[in-house]
């Protein structure tokens, strides 16, 4: 295995992510069978423990939360959580399953207190293949409804699939079809990773997703922005404009400031030094969960390449020749 490195590339002086992850508890209401939580769903934390985080990212710079659990929704502080950030300056986002906010009236009402933007969480293409994803009888009835709703009350819309072994033959097809009855403003596929409590039995080899994530690319022409999460570059020959991993990260702007994250790094030190923070989170996140072979360092995206996920044994990979790309956004 060859260490990941970054000291060949060049920090891009350009604007970086400043949505700070708000991590409300691993407390959910549903069981998606690739959750990083799944044996810690029942577990709720306290008003007073996710004040003191939304305290950290406003003293870190962020400009916005984006709430993250679990179901952040569901927490019995939700409104009192999105009336605590917007007292801090913060916008507000939050990742969802779309249970709760199925409810006009709690989506009308949690706009009130601040919330502008939803990365639904959507995987099924209909009820059966939805539902037995995320493991509840409602999942796709209510979601459907919550994106509905949202459009309707003009919430920013982003849709997050996992791509795995209950979706992917369906992701260029049916579920291309689900997705033209809304107005969507982002999608991301993601490629299954073995983070935590996530299930090895629903992993997806990297080449039968991709190849299905391409042809629901060329299909998409009513989204404006469409990404592929921590995927190696060689899977995405023709759309490396998509993929988005650690390095491209920094430059998100829609998604999570990685530096932040698990608030391992004292304000004091990240503000003033951001980028320097964001580059090094990004090269400790990827080098513990990714690796690369001999055959990837003949790659020219070498660099700005995650690798692949470890726990996927003799894959291979497909390298570009050309010289070695050491600037992020090229």
């Amino acid at each position: 295995m060859y260490n990941i490195a970054s000291n060949q590339l060049e920090i891009v002086d350009a604007p970086y992510n400043k949505r700070g992850k708000l991590d409300t508890g691993t407390h959910c209401n549903y069981r998606c069978g690739f959750c990083y939580y799944f044996n810690k769903l029942d577990q709720v934390t306290e008003l007073d423990v996710i004040k003191q985080r939304i305290d950290y990212l406003a003293a870190c710079g962020m400009t916005e939360a984006d709430l993250s659990g679990g179901e952040s929704s569901i927490h019995k502080n939700w409104f009192e959580i999105l009336d605590y950030c917007v007292e801090k300056g913060l916008g507000v986002s939050c990742l969802s399953n779309g249970s709760r906010f199925s409810d006009i009236e709690f989506l009308r009402k949690s706009k009130e207190h601040g919330l502008t933007e939803i990365l639904f969480s959507l995987h099924g293409y209909d009820d059966e293949s939805h539902n037995k994803i995320v493991g509840v009888k409602a999942g796709w009835r209510k979601i459907l409804q919550a994106i509905q709703n949202a459009n309707e009350l003009g919430i920013k819309v982003r849709i997050n699939c996992t791509v795995t072994r209950d979706n992917y033959a369906e992701v260029d097809g049916k579920f291309v079809d689900v997705l033209r009855q809304f107005k969507i403003d982002q999608l991301n596929f993601l490629t299954l990773n073995y983070w935590d409590d996530a299930s090895s039995q629903v992993a997806l080899d990297y080449k039968l997703s991709t190849d299905h994530i391409k042809t629901a690319i060329d299909k998409i022409d009513f989204i404006p922005d469409i990404r592929v999460r921590y995927t190696p570059f060689c899977y995405m020959k023709g759309y490396e404009k998509h993929v988005y991993g650690y390095y491209q990260h920094i430059y998100d702007l829609t998604d999570w400031n990685i530096a932040v994250y698990d608030q391992r790094i004292r304000p004091e030190e990240y503000v003033g030094n951001e980028l320097k923070q964001l580059y090094e989170s990004a090269k400790r996140q990827r080098n513990a969960t990714y690796k690369k072979n001999k055959e990837c360092l003949n790659c020219k995206y070498y660099f700005v390449c995650d690798g692949y996920e470890k726990n996927f044994e003799h894959l291979n990979v497909y390298p570009e020749a050309g010289d070695k790309i050491c600037q992020v956004l090229s």
